[in-house]
């Protein structure tokens, strides 16, 4: 199973602030799926003019017996 988790900073009047989305209502069966919607998600983000920077990567979570 693989979780996206997105972390963002937004610039919030005059400071700022980082914001960690960890999506595991969102799990995906693939890497490549996982990817595909964190993409999607940034491209959507990065037009906020609050946006600031951001990092976002898919973790793997083994699932109950499952080796990595």
């Amino acid at each position: 199973m693989w979780i996206p988790v997105i972390t963002v900073l937004w610039s919030l009047g005059n400071t700022s602030a980082f914001v960690n989305f960890p999506m595991v209502n969102f799990p995906f069966t693939t890497e490549e799926k996982c990817y595909q919607y964190v993409n999607q998600v940034r491209n959507s983000i990065m037009k906020d003019p609050q946006y600031l920077e951001g990092y976002s990567v898919c973790v793997e979570i083994p699932l109950k017996g499952e080796t990595t």
